[in-house]
């Protein structure tokens, strides 16, 4: 069993692939009865850990993103400043720490965790991402040099004449 201990994650917002003017910013409490949600101007609002079934942590873009799942909610949460395995670190060592019903996920040699974790690393948030330009580009240059290949082998073999552009030299 853990010790009871709480770590406060600061200037967390929910995660969203939409931009929004102003994103609602609050602080987020975890410890072993489970999570306290502090917004400025607002009473804080508590979830313990029986109510989250999974969560999961992932890289997101210039954020780690915390998925919060339970009671068939989601909630990803946007969080800056943390590296996947400091935040993996705390959330596990929060869950390990779990009292109540069901504390435990699973029999006894699984990981004593209250909620099924899985971390994930999305490789296309590491690599930019390719554009169409490229392609297309390359599509045009292609079929510019087998137009010039075929004129080239057109007039070479008398097929086409370029006596309409007037005396050569």
């Amino acid at each position: 069993m853990a010790a009871s201990t709480t770590t406060t994650i600061q200037g967390v917002s929910i995660f969203s692939s939409q931009h929004k003017r102003q994103a609602d910013v609050f602080d987020i409490a975890l410890s072993p009865e489970g999570i306290v949600i502090r917004r400025p101007g607002r009473s804080e609002q508590r979830m313990t850990w029986e109510r989250i079934s999974q969560w999961e942590i992932e890289e997101g873009p210039g954020c780690i993103v915390l998925t919060l799942r339970g009671g068939g909610s989601v909630t990803p949460l946007m969080v800056k400043g943390w590296t996947l395995e400091d935040l993996e670190t705390v959330m596990r060592d929060a869950t390990e720490g779990s009292s109540g019903p069901g504390a435990q996920a699973g029999p006894v040699d699984s990981a004593p965790t209250r909620a099924q974790s899985r971390v994930a690393r999305r490789q296309a948030a590491r690599r930019p991402r390719r554009g169409i330009w490229k392609p297309l580009v390359t599509v045009v240059l292609l079929g510019l040099l087998a137009t010039a290949v075929a004129v080239v082998l057109l007039q070479s073999a008398g097929i086409i004449s370029w006596s309409f552009l007037g005396p050569v030299a």
